[in-house]
């Protein structure tokens, strides 16, 4: 899947509050072990390989 697959999938979903909150939840654990710049694309592609199954499309 390329970035801009991705990118209109993450527009286009239908955003419920739990899906914000592990998005976010994901973006903070990755920017305690890497810098926060680097910590948002990596907690975006964790919640996506981890709870959407981009991958697997």
């Amino acid at each position: 899947m390329s970035i801009k697959e991705m990118w209109n999938y993450l527009l286009n979903k239908k955003w419920e509050s739990d899906d914000v909150w592990m998005l976010i939840l994901y973006v903070v654990i990755a920017s305690c072990f890497v810098t926060p710049l680097l910590g948002v694309p990596i907690g975006i592609i964790a919640f996506l390989i981890l709870n959407e199954d981009v991958l697997q499309k």
